[in-house]
C-alpha cells in the first residue's frame, strides 16, 4: 500500500455486474452539499445494481478520514483515501507544472499511481470522475491510459464558472480566474473528446458546453435527485407568526457569498420596511468574515455550520436563492421545493431546473423586483403555498435519484 492511504470495508468479490472505480475530490460523505451529495447517491445506485464499487478520495483532515469510514460502511463499499500535502505546495506545484489551480488542489503522485495502475489493470471495467479537473490524472498516466473505459461527470461547466468570476474581479484575480478558465476548458475539451461518456447536471449546461466549449461527442444531462421521505412533510408545524426567509449553503463559496451580500444590501432593506419583525437567516458551514458582518444587523442570523439543516428550511416563509454567479442546478434550491418552502430566485438559481417557471417559483432578476417579490410571497400566502405545493409534485413526479441516474446506467450498458 503506498504510503498515506488508507482503507476501508472491503466490498465482496462475488455478485458484481461490473468493477467501477469512482475518484472522487473529496470523501462523498456525509451527503450534506453538492457536490458530495450528487457523487454519494451516484455511488449508491452503482451499488444498488449489483456493481462492485472502489471509491478513491482526496483527504485534508482527521475527520475527513472518519467520513471515509462512515461511507465504507454504510454502502458496502472499498473506499482508499490520500492524504493532501499543505495547499501552497498543491498550488505552487500547479504554476510549476503549468496546470490549473484546480488541478493543484487535488493532485498527489501518490493518487496518480494509482490511477495509472487501475487503468491499467484488466480486471477494473470502468472508471468514473467525479470533476473535470480529476481528467488530469488519466492524461497524465503512462503507459497511454485506455481512456475507453473512463466516464466524466463534469457537473457543471466549470471554465465558465471561472470565467464569471473573472468579470466581477479586479487585477490580480482577474489574471488567476481567466487562466483557470482557460486551463479548465482545455480540460473540459480534452476529456469531451477522449472519454467513453461524460455527462453534466442539466441541459441548459449541456447547451452552454456545446457553443462554448467543444462538440466533439454529445454530453449527456446526469441529473440531482431527491430523496423526498427525508424532506416533506415536516415533523412539526412551522412558526410563521413573523416572516422567515433562508439562505443555505457553504458560506465561503464565492457564489453563495455574493449571493446573500447583494440580497442583503440591495434588497432586505425593503424587506424590513414592508415585513417589520422580519428575519433574515444565512445557514451553512465556514462563513467568513464578510459574511459574518451582515449579522450586525439583529434582522440576520448567520449560524455557521448546522447539524441538520431540515429544521431551518421547515421553519422559513421564504427561501431566496439570489444568485448572481451560477453553474448548474442548484440543489438548495431542490431541497426547498422538496420542503415545500414558496421559492424567490433570479434566473441563475432556478437553471437548469425542469419546474423553474410562474407556477411553481417567483423568478426576477433585478433588485426592487427581488425585493417585492419576497414581501408579496409573505402578504399573499394562499398563492405563495400553491406555488411551492406546484414546485412539490412536479419534484416528486421527475426528480428520484433512480429517474435521474438512468443516463449513467444506460452509458454503463454500452461499454
Amino acid at each position: 500500500m503506498l504510503a498515506g492511504f488508507r482503507i476501508y470495508a472491503l466490498r465482496s468479490e462475488s455478485g458484481g455486474c461490473l468493477k467501477i472505480c469512482v475518484l472522487a475530490q473529496r470523501v462523498p460523505y456525509p451527503p450534506n452539499k453538492g457536490e458530495k451529495l450528487r457523487s454519494y447517491h451516484q455511488i449508491r445506485r452503482l451499488v444498488e445494481l449489483g456493481h462492485q464499487v472502489e471509491v478513491y478520495s482526496l483527504t485534508e483532515s482527521a475527520q475527513d478520514q472518519e467520513d471515509a469510514r462512515a461511507l465504507a460502511q454504510q454502502l458496502n463499499v472499498r473506499v482508499v483515501t490520500e492524504r493532501l500535502s499543505a495547499r501552497w505546495k498543491r498550488y505552487l506545484w500547479a504554476l510549476l507544472h503549468n496546470q490549473p489551480l484546480s488541478v493543484g488542489a487535488f493532485y498527489t503522485s501518490a493518487m496518480q499511481k494509482h490511477v495509472a495502475r487501475l487503468l491499467a489493470d484488466s480486471s477494473v471495467d470502468v472508471m468514473l470522475l467525479t470533476a473535470s479537473s480529476l481528467g488530469f490524472y488519466v492524461f497524465n498516466a503512462t503507459p497511454n491510459p485506455n481512456c475507453a473505459k473512463v466516464l466524466l461527470d463534469f457537473m457543471d461547466v466549470d471554465s465558465d464558472k471561472w470565467r464569471q468570476y473573472a468579470e466581477r474581479a479586479n487585477w490580480p484575480l482577474t489574471w488567476v480566474y481567466q487562466r483557470e478558465s482557460s486551463g479548465i476548458r482545455w480540460l473540459e475539451q480534452r476529456a469531451n473528446q477522449s472519454f467513453a461518456a461524460t455527462f453534466l447536471i442539466a441541459q441548459d449546461e449541456v447547451s452552454l458546453f456545446h457553443s462554448k466549449v467543444s462538440h466533439a461527442k454529445p454530453v449527456q444531462v446526469l441529473g440531482n435527485g431527491m430523496a423526498f421521505d427525508d424532506f416533506y412533510p415536516p415533523e412539526k408545524a412551522p412558526d410563521h407568526t413573523r416572516p422567515h426567509f433562508l439562505f443555505t449553503g457553504v458560506m465561503d463559496y464565492k457564489p453563495n457569498v455574493d449571493a446573500v451580500v447583494w440580497f442583503v444590501q440591495a434588497c432586505w432593506p425593503s424587506v424590513k420596511a414592508a415585513l417589520p419583525g422580519a428575519v433574515f437567516t444565512i445557514a451553512g458551514m465556514n462563513p467568513g468574515n464578510e459574511v459574518k458582518a451582515l449579522a450586525q444587523d439583529p434582522s440576520i442570523q448567520v449560524t455557521g455550520f448546522v447539524d441538520d439543516i431540515l429544521p431551518y428550511f421547515h421553519n422559513a416563509t421564504v427561501f431566496v436563492a439570489p444568485f448572481r454567479i451560477a453553474r448548474g442546478v442548484q440543489n438548495k434550491v431542490l431541497q426547498a421545493a422538496a420542503c415545500g418552502v414558496p421559492i424567490v430566485t433570479t434566473s441563475m438559481g432556478a437553471e437548469g431546473i425542469g419546474f423553474a417557471h410562474s407556477d411553481c417559483m417567483t423568478i426576477v432578476d433585478d433588485a426592487d423586483g427581488f425585493a417585492e417579490a419576497c414581501i408579496k410571497s409573505c402578504e399573499n400566502r394562499t398563492q405563495s403555498l400553491e406555488m411551492a405545493q406546484c414546485a412539490l409534485q412536479q419534484l416528486t413526479e421527475t426528480y428520484s435519484w433512480e429517474q435521474q441516474l438512468r443516463p449513467l446506467e444506460e452509458a454503463l450498458a454500452e461499454l
